[in-house]
């Protein structure tokens, strides 16, 4: 007899902060974020029926919460990134040795997605359109960077970390302070890619009983008087800087010809880099109009926020966070079953 899906069990697992965000906490706010996702994850679940179960981790107890997890699914929302991925990797070590059904990324697709330059270097393989770049592992590398500005990026973090208006260089010696500053700071390599000056869109995608939906794309508008027009970490978490309000996000209809150009890509892109159950990428524009993926975020943020691009995506196709989310456990349940 099928099994009917409004009476699973489902295990919200996220993960607290790590340790190192008690002596620093400068962002600490978008690490805190998780738990808050958790909450809503756990509401829209509770809304459709499921029995769940909140499922918060540190990094001292990965083996023990997740080898005490008893649930036919675990909705997976763990975001260690950055010098905290190892975390993440032993997460997802003992799910799989554990035959854990989990929603979202596998543990080679979200060790991928959480390396920007392992991205760039499948988006190349790949021949998906993303912007020039040159990594940087020591700073001391010979600058073959030849169109200016560019923004600098460190290689292992989420949510804008390491991104402020500080990041752009205009010219080799610029580039060369930013690098050798990102590096001694976070402690990981960093890398310049061209700056884009067109628009900027998040584009969500779904595996629905019917294939992968290409939810209408989110376009990030950025007001005039911003000094940089791009998500800093700042613009992003810190309510009192004067970006904050500085851009808006919305959902309108687009061209015929970029809005195939941006369905054509993101199609390629979600099979081709391993990508599962759901997505969210980040793309921005030349002054020309061509676009280039920024970001292919394997697990992304959740939330009922109308601030958010994904929130604006599913809603616009007549979806509330709870539809949405029972999307993701429904495609997960089909490929535990495939």
């Amino acid at each position: 007899m099928r099994k009917i899906l409004s009476t699973m069990r489902i295990a919200v697992l996220y993960n607290k902060p790590s340790a190192r965000f008690l002596s620093d906490p400068t962002h600490k706010a978008a690490e805190e974020d998780t738990e808050v996702s958790a909450n809503e994850v756990m509401a829209a679940l509770k809304s459709k029926g499921a029995d769940v179960i909140l499922t918060p981790i540190t990094e001292h107890t990965i083996d023990q919460i997740i080898n005490g997890i008893n649930a036919d699914l675990t909705f997976n929302l763990i975001e260690w990134t950055g010098v905290d991925e190892g975390f993440a990797m032993h997460a997802f070590d003992v799910m799989n040795a554990r035959n854990l059904r989990y929603t979202g990324a596998s543990k080679d697709s979200y060790h991928n997605s959480c390396d920007k330059l392992i991205t760039k270097n499948q988006c190349r393989d790949h021949n998906l359109p993303t912007a020039d770049w040159q990594a940087f592992r020591t700073g001391e590398e010979p600058i073959t960077v030849i169109h200016y500005p560019v923004l600098v990026k460190v290689s292992n973090e989420h949510s804008s970390v390491g991104i402020g208006v500080d990041s752009i260089a205009h010219d080799e010696a610029s580039l060369r302070t930013i690098v050798r500053k990102r590096i001694t700071e976070y402690k990981q390599p960093a890398f310049a890619e061209t700056f884009l000056g067109g628009r900027e869109f998040q584009i969500t995608l779904l595996e629905r009983s019917d294939g992968l939906a290409v939810l209408p794309p989110a376009e990030i508008v950025y007001s005039r008087d911003t000094d940089v027009p791009l998500l800093t970490y700042k613009s992003r978490w810190d309510a009192s800087h004067h970006d904050y309000e500085n851009s808006t996000v919305r959902c309108v209809p687009l061209e015929k010809a970029l809005a195939q150009r941006l369905h054509d890509m993101c199609v390629r892109a979600f099979p081709a880099l391993g990508f599962r159950d759901y997505a969210r990428f980040d793309i921005r524009c030349d002054t020309e109009g061509h676009p280039y993926f920024l970001e292919l975020n394997s697990n992304p943020g959740l939330g009922d926020d109308d601030e958010y691009g994904m929130t604006l995506s599913y809603k616009a196709v007549g979806m509330t966070f709870a539809d949405f989310i029972w999307e993701i456990v429904e495609s997960a349940t089909r490929r535990a079953k495939g």
